[in-house]
């Protein structure tokens, strides 16, 4: 009885990515898409609204191979990781326009990397580092998003 429990959670899962992808593009849709050079403000989210409606697609007709254990906390949420995730999200809104790109972008991936508990402080900076830097480099030169990289003034 569990096993089928947790095959319509998966499936109603998939179900909700599918239809919350649609939207997601239809509403990226309703913007100026652009070309891939000059990208316009409805192209990532219809970009993104497929990507959406795809993976919710494949995880739908997807068999149930892995079923997780009996014992397995599959409808507990971890408290620790949500409130961290939510504290990086709001870091990245609160400092990126005040301080810039850099430090909002460290500040998000460090507080969300902090809400995995095999993390050390150390696995933490380490992230923030790394994905600051990356972030950079595809953000600011590669894309030229028109947030500066420290504060402006």
């Amino acid at each position: 009885m569990r096993t089928r429990t947790l095959a319509n959670r998966s499936r109603l899962g998939a179900l909700l990515m599918l239809l919350t992808g649609a939207g997601v593009c239809i509403a990226g849709w309703s913007y100026r898409i652009g070309t891939l050079k000059e990208m316009g403000a409805g192209f990532m989210p219809a970009i993104l609204g497929a990507l959406l409606c795809l993976i919710g697609f494949a995880l739908l007709v997807a068999e149930d191979k892995h079923v997780p254990p009996e014992k397995s906390h599959a409808g507990s949420v971890d408290v620790r990781g949500a409130i961290c995730i939510l504290l990086g999200v709001a870091a990245f809104a609160a400092l990126g326009d005040s301080l810039g790109l850099v430090p909002a972008s460290f500040a998000s991936v460090f507080l969300s990397a902090l809400g995995d508990r095999k993390n050390t402080v150390r696995d933490a900076l380490s992230l923030a580092i790394a994905a600051t830097v990356v972030g950079v480099c595809v953000f600011h030169y590669g894309l030229h998003l028109q947030l500066p990289l420290f504060s402006r003034g």
